[in-house]
C-alpha cells in the first residue's frame, strides 16, 4: 500500500493489533477528511487471517450513567471483507453484557468502496462501568481510512445502535446436536 506515512508503526494515544505485520496501521497525508492526515489500517496480503485493530481505552467517569454517541469518519477501499468502528462498556455485569452497551457495528459493515462516510454508535455507559474501549478494525483486504472521532452525551430519545438481548431469551439450550 504505498502510502505518504507520518507514523507508520505507532500512533499517539492508540492501541495498534497487526497480528504479527499482516496489517498496517499508521497516519497517512494522502486521505483525510479533515486536517492534514488520517489514520489508516491496511491489509498486506489479500487474505488476511485475522484483522487489524486501532482502540483507546478510557475511564468511564465522564459519561457514567449516561447516553453515549460516538462519531467517526471512514472513507474505505475494502476488497473483501468489512471495515468496522465498535465502542465497548466494561464492568461488572454478573457474567453477561449490560443491555446496550456494546455496538461494533456486526448488522452495519463498511463494505467495499466508499467516499468519507459519517458512522454513529450509540451505547449506555452503566453506572457501574469500569472502562471504555472503543475504536475501528478492517476484517478482510484493502484499507480503511478514519477520522474525527468525537464523543457526546446524548438523551434517552436517541436510539441504541448495537444489538440488544432478545427481551425473552430462550431459558433452555435447544437443539445441541444440530438434528432439527
Amino acid at each position: 500500500m504505498p502510502l505518504k506515512k507520518k507514523s507508520p508503526s505507532s500512533i499517539p494515544g492508540w492501541i495498534t493489533e497487526t497480528h504479527n505485520g499482516v496489517f498496517e496501521i499508521g497516519i497517512t497525508t494522502d486521505e483525510k477528511h479533515s486536517g492534514t492526515c488520517c489514520a489508516y489500517i491496511g491489509s498486506e496480503t489479500d487474505k488476511p487471517t485475522n484483522f487489524g485493530n486501532l482502540l483507546q481505552e478510557i475511564s468511564p467517569e465522564e459519561f457514567s450513567g449516561k447516553r453515549l454517541r460516538m462519531t467517526a469518519w471512514a472513507k474505505s477501499k475494502i476488497k473483501s471483507g468489512t471495515g468496522n468502528f465498535w465502542v465497548r462498556v466494561d464492568g461488572d455485569w454478573k457474567n453477561a453484557a449490560a443491555v446496550g452497551a456494546f455496538d461494533n457495528m456486526f448488522e452495519r459493515p463498511i463494505i467495499g468502496n466508499t467516499e468519507w462516510t459519517q458512522y454513529q454508535l450509540v451505547v449506555e455507559v452503566p453506572e457501574t462501568s469500569s472502562n471504555i474501549a472503543f475504536g475501528c478494525f478492517l476484517n478482510g483486504s484493502g484499507a480503511l481510512f478514519i477520522d474525527d472521532i468525537s464523543f457526546e452525551v446524548v438523551g434517552k430519545d436517541v436510539p441504541l445502535t448495537g444489538r440488544t438481548p432478545k427481551a425473552h431469551p430462550v431459558k433452555k439450550p435447544t437443539n445441541l446436536n444440530f438434528e432439527r
